[in-house]
């Protein structure tokens, strides 16, 4: 037990070792910006669709491009990606040295290229996955679901401080982040506006999401199913001056504002009680919907 709380201090104390919080920070940041590119272009097509229409297409493929110029301008003069370098942190090979040429590139394959790539597939394969799931399908839902099982058990370890990077790609390329000088403060402006101007996109859509999604609870109504032939419906169809339920002569009309069908009221309104839809337009409807006509009241 006195073993593992100095290691837990140890840990603790280590300046230059990147506390989680920090680590799921710098991810979070990453996905905002690759999101917030995606709904900049979505936006442009939406409202200039001569302009913007085709380019939309290609969004992934911009995206990377840009993506990869970013991070590898970050790589090449900070040493760490965008969002490492933003919040103070940089890439160093596991020996304590600096980024080579080889290592740059290699890191900058797994911080634009892989993702592209996860993303190309999950959807291909998304698109191919019938009701009879294919061997094809499965084999890779099962290789995802094994890396994704295996970052999980990365971040466990770093955690623990069994590792010392928290994830398998930098394990692989020998790679871990620690807390740079001076050099990597977050203190550079550049930094600071393309990181706001990525968190502002994102508030733009969440907000514009959530917007589009009170309109459509609001306004959208299930699709009444597509009326019967002439032919089939000639005898049931409602007589003028009769209630459409008990094809008798009206008793207490009332109207029922969905639809515009007037009804005898001891007729429609079980009715309603039962079903909560017009008899004949198949509209939903409730009681409060029935507006009583007194056409011969004196």
């Amino acid at each position: 037990m006195a073993e593992r709380g100095a290691h837990l201090s140890q840990l603790l104390l280590d300046s230059s070792r990147p506390s989680i919080f920090e680590l799921v920070a710098q991810e979070g940041l990453n996905q905002a910006l690759r999101g917030s590119i995606k709904f900049f272009f979505r936006v442009c097509a939406n409202h200039y669709p001569e302009t913007f229409g085709v380019t939309f297409r290609w969004t992934n493929e911009i995206q990377l491009i840009f993506d990869c110029l970013l991070q590898s301008y970050y790589l090449r003069n900070h040493g760490a990606s965008f969002a490492e370098n933003f919040y103070g942190l940089e890439r160093v090979i596991k020996n304590d040295g600096r980024l080579n040429g080889r290592a740059k590139i290699c890191s900058l394959i797994s911080l634009s290229v892989l993702p592209y790539a996860l993303s190309k597939l999950d959807a291909y394969f998304s698109k191919r996955q019938p009701s009879n799931q294919q061997h094809p399908v499965m084999s890779f839902s099962s290789i995802r679901f094994i890396y994704d099982l295996i970052v999980l058990i990365n971040w466990m370890l770093y955690t623990w401080g069994k590792s010392v990077t928290h994830s398998p790609v930098l394990h692989l390329l020998g790679v871990k982040l620690k807390h740079g000088g001076e050099n990597s403060s977050p203190g550079i402006s550049l930094t600071k506006i393309i990181e706001m101007s990525a968190f502002f996109i994102q508030f733009l859509e969440w907000w514009f999401t959530n917007q589009s999604s009170q309109a459509k609870s609001m306004l959208s109504l299930p699709i009444p199913p597509p009326p019967h032939s002439v032919v089939q419906n000639q005898n049931s169809k409602p007589r003028m001056g009769a209630c459409p339920l008990c094809q008798q002569q009206w008793k207490n009309e009332c109207v029922l504002r969905v639809s515009g069908y007037v009804f005898c009221y001891r007729c429609i309104l079980p009715y309603l009680k039962e079903n909560s839809k017009c008899p004949i337009s198949k509209l939903p409807a409730t009681p409060n919907d029935l507006i009583r006509i007194f056409a011969n009241a004196e």
